[in-house]
């Protein structure tokens, strides 16, 4: 903070938002400490009190979910009677965050495959001619047979991928369906 800013503090507002983002009353003694050196005392009792209101918005069933589907940390700054029912819905969504994404990985993957088959369908022609037109030893031969071999085989990959991506889709839409928040 700067000397304008010290000096014109309102210590329960700053309190109340610190307190209401869920971030640690730590933030006092950073505040507290830059005002010092311009000889402003901060006002504990006043940030205190904003923070334990901003606290009381924070710890809430509703917001622990909304924390954690956004997969945002928990710092463990709500009290005893209020930390069970925010960490409840914390940890369902935490559960919704990690499932979206592992179905966002997994179409990631299914992509890169798709991609990859691609690719390796231009390689296969010309394997191919090679096998067709070559001159090639017996060892040549082989390890140009089970590439494409490997290559044939990719498709197979692309079902296992899509079987895995809809699972994980089928689960998202029951947790979805489960939750209340």
């Amino acid at each position: 903070m700067n000397q304008q800013e010290c000096e014109t503090a309102n210590w329960s507002a700053l309190g109340y938002v610190d307190g209401s983002q869920g971030t640690s009353s730590s933030q006092f003694s950073d505040r507290s400490s830059a005002c010092s050196e311009y000889n402003i005392r901060a006002n504990f009792k006043e940030y205190q009190a904003g923070y334990n209101q901003g606290l009381a918005i924070y710890c809430t069933e509703n917001n622990g979910f909304f924390i954690g589907s956004k997969g945002r940390s928990y710092q463990g700054v709500c009290p005893q009677k209020t930390v069970t029912l925010f960490l409840k819905g914390y940890s369902k969504g935490k559960e919704l965050f990690s499932l979206r994404e592992s179905v966002n990985q997994a179409e990631q993957d299914l992509r890169d495959e798709k991609n990859e088959i691609a690719h390796k369908k231009d390689k296969l022609n010309g394997l191919k001619n090679s096998l067709i037109y070559d001159k090639l030893s017996p060892r040549e031969r082989r390890e140009k047979l089970d590439e494409i071999e490997e290559i044939n085989q990719r498709p197979n990959l692309i079902k296992e991928k899509t079987q895995i991506l809809n699972k994980l889709k089928s689960k998202l839409v029951k947790l979805e369906s489960k939750l209340k928040y």
